[in-house]
């Protein structure tokens, strides 16, 4: 699955869910999220990655649960080089997943 993350004028980044019907304000990325995207970022305005439930290539970066609790994830972020910092992700994992997945793999586009 290919998802798009875009970062607004203010600074804030959102993940690109036009199926989503909840507030705008669910899709932001926060908590370490935020930076994984400037880190990832080559215009500073978008990052498109491939994200899979399943680990189907080496290169792909890991994001791995450490905790979850009713209204999110934590995750610790592996196999990439210079990011050293967990990320967390809202409950709109759940639209996306159904939950929030054990381990989620994914590639910059």
């Amino acid at each position: 699955m290919e998802l798009t993350f875009e970062k607004w004028e203010d600074g804030r980044w959102f993940v690109v869910l036009p199926e989503y019907d909840g507030d705008q304000e669910d899709l932001e990325m926060v908590d370490g999220a935020d930076a994984l995207l400037d880190y990832l970022t080559e215009d500073g305005l978008y990052v498109t990655v491939d994200v899979s439930l399943e680990d189907v290539e080496e290169q792909f970066i890991q994001l791995r649960l450490v905790a979850h609790d009713e209204i999110g994830g934590t995750y610790q972020v592996e196999n990439l080089d210079g990011f050293r910092q967990d990320i967390w992700l809202c409950n709109v994992a759940h639209f996306v997943y159904g939950e929030h997945p054990e381990v989620i793999y994914f590639r910059q586009l």
